[in-house]
C-alpha cells in the first residue's frame, strides 16, 4: 500500500507540473505577442510543458500496467471467449 500512495503522490505532483507548465507557456505567449521576450523563450515553456506532459502519461501507461498484473496475479477478472 505505501508504493501504491507514493505511486499516486508522484501522479499527483506530474499533474500539478503539467497544469504549472500550461500557465507558463500562456504567460511566455502573452510576453511574446507583446514582444517583452524573445521566441526562444515561448520554445522552452512549451518543451518543458511536453516534458511534464510525456512525464505524465508514462506514469499513468505504467499505473496501468502493474495494476493490470496485479489483477492476472491475482486470478480475476478475466474469462475466456469460450465460455
Amino acid at each position: 500500500m505505501t508504493r501504491a500512495r507514493q505511486r499516486w503522490e508522484h501522479r499527483q505532483a506530474l499533474t500539478d507540473a503539467v497544469t504549472a507548465n500550461q500557465k507558463a507557456v500562456e504567460l511566455a505567449t502573452l510576453l511574446y505577442t507583446a514582444g517583452q521576450t524573445d521566441f526562444l523563450s515561448l520554445l522552452e515553456a512549451q518543451r518543458a510543458l511536453y516534458t511534464a506532459e510525456d512525464a505524465l502519461v508514462q506514469s499513468s501507461r505504467t499505473t496501468a500496467t502493474n495494476l493490470i498484473a496485479l489483477y492476472k496475479a491475482l486470478g480475476g477478472g478475466w474469462e475466456s471467449a469460450a465460455s
